[in-house]
């Protein structure tokens, strides 16, 4: 999950016992929610676990580790894994797998505060000293270290390795390597889908939405007709009147009905809603505005501006809807947005929780349902003297539910999902959880993902940041006008790239 990545995501929030990081779903340094500093987070996991390695160790350089094995370097920190509580969880995860692997391999962590393992992997790549395997590391991650990373298909058909037990749909998700190379493994999964809030649901008098993909409500498809409709209806004034009424009172707003809370701050990212697609053509190099991406901007203009449904950023930012955690100020009647923010809907004890919710399927658009999602896996680098002995390593941590459970994340592998579910709901005793919502999302995510590689990566994502900007902040923003002068953008920024990579 880019985690860093969201703005209003402040919150490094516990689930239970579980912690839920924010950077933990895509890791780079584009994302602006906070983390601990390294300093902290050093003192931290020095006095919990006084033999841990600190957040900023020296890497080792022996070919052979302690246990007679070769040495296999693990880089931890692009995404998620440099809380106290992960610390301790990878330590023993080597420490396990080490003993397990006497004279064979010698797994060895080095972890590094999110602000700047990327930085520091990129020093170390350029000294000829790199590490063997990076993550868990989220898709933005990825992208900045694309060059850097090996084929794997070779590997798991060599091994054998089980990919049956993934959702098709994951399986293919990771072919986003240069020329589709597999660069990673179905692991840590983020889906997205519909939060609601039972009681504004009731209040209104309103049947839940549905939690199968293909079912209707009230009689008609689930799709984005409906949530407009939908919105509206949950959508009141000061006054108690609702947003489809004459009497509508746009500019004193107490309540709304829906939201893509925390999409990457990206114009782009709402959009996927209404399909998949890339500002990039499919030649790498030219710049394109979709219908897809034309025609979900305009809907969430017009239902910010125009039918008032979705909140202004001003209005994000209100005490009405909690400062930017929207759904948890309990003035939001539906959240579009990924698993990982079950981590974040329960207000901070000793406040207690206003209301119970549920969970829906996303909505259709002209009959295709399209799943945001974030997820985590780990790469090895081309440069690996090890490929072989990394993708043992590799295996064994994809498959372990001791480092998902403490990643806070939605497992990949069916098998390990259970033991998340029941974390989870713990957290929640109220609000039972259909499970089935988040599992069948995983069958329709975006392809392209909506933080697939873009040239110039980091300038493409801030001048697509700024139109989200303009339009959630100005009235009367010309969408079309402002796609035209994005693209004309983009292509400059691209351009620029490839004059420097021409490779």
């Amino acid at each position: 999950m880019n985690r860093s990545r969201f703005g209003p995501r402040t919150l490094t929030a516990l689930l239970g016992t579980v912690a839920i990081v924010v950077a933990a779903c895509g890791g780079s340094t584009a994302s602006t929610a906070p983390s601990a500093t390294a300093a902290a987070s050093a003192a931290a996991a020095s006095a919990a676990a006084p033999s841990l390695v600190a957040v900023t160790p020296e890497p080792i350089t022996a070919a052979v580790g302690p246990n007679g094995g070769k040495v296999v370097r693990w880089f931890i920190g692009i995404g998620s894994g440099g809380k106290p509580e992960q610390i301790a969880a990878e330590q023993k995860f080597a420490a396990d797998f080490n003993a397990a692997h006497k004279d064979k391999i010698y797994l060895s962590p080095e972890i590094y505060d999110n602000s700047v393992a990327a930085n520091q992997l990129q020093i170390e790549i350029a000294a000829g000293n790199p590490p063997d395997i990076i993550g868990p590391i989220g898709v933005e991650g990825l992208n900045i270290f694309r060059d850097n990373l090996l084929d794997i298909q070779p590997l798991i058909e060599s091994t054998k390795f089980d990919m049956t037990k993934y959702d098709p749909a994951l399986v293919d998700f990771f072919k986003m390597g240069k020329g589709g190379a597999t660069i990673g493994l179905p692991f840590a999964t983020y889906p997205s889908f519909i939060y609601y809030n039972k009681k504004l649901f009731d209040e209104a008098k309103l049947p839940y939405p549905p939690t199968k993909v293909g079912d209707l409500y009230n009689g008609k498809p689930w799709d984005m007709a409906a949530v407009r409709e939908l919105g509206m209806k949950l959508t009141v004034d000061k006054n108690g009147n609702d947003a489809t009424s004459s009497s509508f009172d746009a500019k004193n707003v107490v309540q709304w009905g829906f939201d893509m809370q925390w999409a990457d701050d990206r114009s782009d990212t709402e959009a996927t809603i209404f399909g998949a697609s890339s500002v990039v053509s499919t030649d790498g190099k030219t710049a394109q505005i979709t219908d897809q991406f034309k025609t979900g901007l305009t809907w969430f203009n017009d239902a910010v501006w125009k039918d008032h449904f979705v909140p202004s950023f001003p209005q994000i930012q209100s005490d009405l809807l909690g400062k930017g955690n929207q759904f948890q100020s309990g003035n939001l009647a539906m959240a579009d947005t990924h698993s990982w923010y079950m981590c974040c809907i329960n207000p901070a004890p000793p406040a207690k929780p206003a209301f119970t919710w549920g969970v829906a399927v996303t909505p259709s658009y002209n009959g295709v349902t399209t799943a945001k999602v974030h997820a985590d896996t780990f790469s090895i680098l081309n440069t690996s003297k090890n490929p072989d002995l990394a993708f043992e390593a590799m295996a064994a941590m994809v498959e372990s539910g001791d480092l998902l459970v403490n990643y806070g994340a939605f497992p990949a592998d069916p098998a390990l999902q259970q033991a998340f579910f029941d974390t989870v709901q713990k957290t929640y005793p109220d609000s039972k959880i259909d499970w089935t919502v988040p599992q069948s999302m995983l069958g329709y995510v975006d392809k392209p993902n909506h933080q697939a590689w873009l040239p110039n990566y980091q300038k493409s994502r801030a001048a697509l940041k700024a139109v989200y900007n303009k339009y959630r902040t100005t009235e009367g923003v010309d969408i079309d006008a402002e796609l035209n002068t994005l693209k004309t953008t983009l292509q400059g920024i691209f351009d620029e790239y490839y004059a420097s990579n021409p490779s």
